[in-house]
């Protein structure tokens, strides 16, 4: 038996319904699916993949956005890597069942079976996190150069069909990124969103068609780590000033994708936040002025649920990595520093950023075909062991096939 999973980043299932994908509305037809599967918050890649990977919500996988302060060390940390994940990856769990896991187009790989030159080079890859400044505006420069050092640390679509013939694992997670990487370009609500889901498609179908040759019992699981919203209306950082509740903002830095900004008062206290895409979180040196800022952004509407740390229980992102303050930009609003959302942006609350579609099927006909209608991304990898008969405690999400 060997399970297939395709990670669609990005994928609105609406969209999915909209675009002509006749592989994977074959799927959903035979399989188990969900076209309304809820994701984490925040909506965005690296807490999405984590709780995908592991069964866990961020308060566990410690995922809890892309960067957290860190008071002992007074710096930011990005965390957009499974080494800082608190939970155990997939990967290692079915390494301790004896089983294979191999990872194909994503980072997040903790406990996959690498070969010795993909261990090096994602050391590499995390070494050039640690030095942003200098090491990735080089690669940024040098596009064509990037592209490749990226492949040769996660992979490819080539590679795990290589891999798949010669049968090397029995667990395979394929990530897709260019439904992503089209929505923030383009838009969700663009013509280019729906041509790259089809582009997809045809990709599955063509791994169906290798299946379909073969006496082999294979499942496929297919979903998305987050959805995708348009960008209507770009708005600066100035919406963030907090001089009214006494704070200047002192520094300023556009790192990975994301903006780190540090506040002062007359009282030397600070404010350390992260922007990433359409969330953002706060860290206060003074506790006592969390209400007070709190009150100043529920003004603005630009921003839209601000949460003080405490209120985060509902959303399951309370973890000591957590900031004291945390909230998301308003519908259809993105900043215009932030170089990934051109058109479209993720990490908000909007039902079209909170939902993904689900697929689970089998060629052997081992699953019954239903919809559902209650579930989420952490469902996931109890549905792989639960079809690998591993018995796991410890989760938090529920096997799909019960």
């Amino acid at each position: 038996m060997e399970i297939v999973f395709f990670l669609l980043d990005g994928c609105r299932p609406d969209k999915l319904l909209k675009a002509n994908t006749p592989n994977m509305d074959m799927l959903m037809d035979k399989g188990v699916y969900s076209t309304s599967c809820r994701t984490v918050y925040p909506s965005l890649t690296a807490a999405g993949h984590m709780s995908i990977l592991t069964g866990c919500y961020p308060e566990k996988t410690g995922i809890i956005s892309h960067f957290y302060w860190d008071y002992d060390s007074n710096r930011f940390y990005e965390i957009f890597s499974d080494n800082y994940c608190q939970a155990k990856t997939i990967f290692e769990i079915l390494d301790e069942f004896g089983y294979s896991g191999g990872v194909y187009g994503a980072y997040f790989r903790r406990g996959a079976k690498d070969t010795l030159f993909k261990k090096l080079l994602k050391k590499l890859a995390n070494f050039t996190s640690e030095k942003l400044n200098f090491i990735m505006g080089f690669l940024v420069r040098h596009p064509s150069l990037y592209k490749i050092l990226r492949s040769r640390v996660v992979g490819g679509f080539e590679e795990f069909n290589k891999d798949f013939d010669n049968r090397k694992h029995q667990f395979y997670y394929v990530m897709f990124n260019d439904v992503d990487k089209t929505g923030h370009k383009y838009g969700s609500d663009s013509k280019e969103y729906i041509d790259v889901i089809e582009e997809m498609d045809r990709k599955i179908g063509s791994f169906l068609s290798k299946i379909e040759k073969e006496n082999r019992d294979v499942y496929i699981v297919i979903m998305a780590d987050h959805g995708h919203i348009p960008i209507r209306t770009k708005i600066t950082l100035d919406t963030l000033d907090l001089s009214d509740a006494g704070y200047e903002m002192v520094e300023k830095e556009i790192v990975s994708a994301a903006g780190l900004i540090h506040y002062r008062n007359s009282k030397g206290k600070y404010i350390h936040g992260a922007i990433v895409s359409r969330h953002i979180q706060f860290w206060f040196d003074n506790k006592n002025d969390v209400s007070k800022v709190a009150n100043v952004l529920k003004k603005r509407k630009e921003f839209f649920d601000i949460r003080e740390k405490e209120e985060l229980k509902k959303y399951r992102l309370i973890n000591e990595r957590t900031g004291d303050l945390a909230f998301s930009v308003s519908d259809h609003f993105g900043f215009d520093f932030l170089p990934i959302g051109e058109r479209g942006d993720h990490g908000g609350l909007t039902y079209e950023e909170m939902h993904v579609p689900l697929i689970v099927w089998s060629n052997k006909n081992n699953i019954k075909h239903k919809k559902i209608y209650d579930c989420h991304v952490t469902d996931i990898t109890p549905t792989i062991l639960d079809i690998l008969n591993i018995d796991y405690q410890g989760l938090d999400g529920s096997t799909l096939l019960g």
